[in-house]
């Protein structure tokens, strides 16, 4: 029943960690496959990516009420909850909730990644953002590019690149991004040219061999079902100017989200969103399958 749509390894456990879109908790799977709460319920909202920031101890998430708010759970009349929560690692004890919505009627914080210095950058793919989040829960920087907007799905995967940037993937249209000096008051956005686009991406993840994993499904898509379930390895030998699609896998369990990059391989979270996005229950409802790559 946890519906998960983001995954993350937790280094300090040999464990995983997944979100949860239908509870807004976040739990600690475990290599037996069994499942205990870390993050309590913190709000009425879906918890989707998350990761963890091992040096500083805590781990992170994006999070939204935006499902609850279109199955008409939420009162409309109260203003839309989005943000970032930064949460102890080891006990889930709350740290910090930082409100990202921006006043916008609609926000969806999707996805964040944190770079060496502990500040965290979130997409949104509702209002078409990247914000930027300091250490301290202060927000710095928001970003938009006429690149990023889209009347469907928008930003959402996000890495940082040990060289200092970040790469970031548009659902809609399978476009990746490069972001030079995010921090800065005027970043540099440039678009990846890649060898052939997936129909959307979804969550990224960048492996210690430089390599990109990348997840694509048809969740989010206008029509409904029109694309396969695909999972996908891309390589530049550019600085991410350009890449190359390495390998490229239709995959087994439907609708996979994201990825976790752990020392005994990609796992790759298949969540049952689809039943949380349209109303209609799975062959084996309230499941979800965390399957290596």
């Amino acid at each position: 029943g946890l519906y998960p749509e983001g995954v993350a390894w937790d280094p300090t456990r040999k464990a995983f960690l997944v979100g949860s879109s239908a509870q807004g908790t976040i739990s600690v799977v475990r290599a037996d496959g069994s499942v205990t709460p870390l993050v309590a319920p913190f709000a009425q909202v879906s918890v989707l990516g998350i990761t963890v920031d091992a040096p500083r101890r805590r781990v992170l998430a994006a999070y939204t009420d935006y499902f609850f708010r279109m199955m008409g759970i939420i009162d409309p009349s109260l203003p839309p909850v989005s943000g970032v929560g930064v949460f102890d690692l080891a006990t889930g004890a709350v740290r910090h909730l930082v409100d990202v919505s921006d006043g916008q009627a609609l926000p969806r914080a999707n996805d964040l990644t944190v770079d060496r210095n502990g500040t965290i950058h979130v997409t949104d793919t509702g209002i078409d953002t990247v914000t930027t989040v300091s250490r301290d829960g202060e927000v710095l920087n928001v970003l938009r590019d006429d690149r990023f907007a889209t009347a469907d799905t928008g930003p959402n995967g996000i890495v940082h690149h040990p060289a200092g940037f970040l790469l970031m993937g548009k659902y809609e249209g399978g476009r990746l991004f490069r972001i030079d000096r995010p921090c800065s008051a005027r970043p540099k956005v440039s678009e990846v040219r890649l060898d052939g686009a997936p129909a959307s991406l979804d969550g990224i993840a960048l492996r210690p061999d430089g390599t990109l994993v990348a997840v694509s499904n048809d969740l989010s898509l206008s029509g409904g079902r029109q694309s396969p379930d695909e999972v996908l390895v891309l390589r530049s030998t550019d600085g991410w100017r350009t890449a190359r699609t390495v390998q490229r896998r239709t995959w087994p369990h439907e609708d996979p989200t994201t990825v976790a990059v752990t020392p005994y391989g990609d796992y790759v979270v298949s969540g049952g969103l689809r039943e949380i996005l349209t109303g209609v229950p799975s062959t084996t409802p309230g499941t979800f399958h965390l399957r290596r790559r």
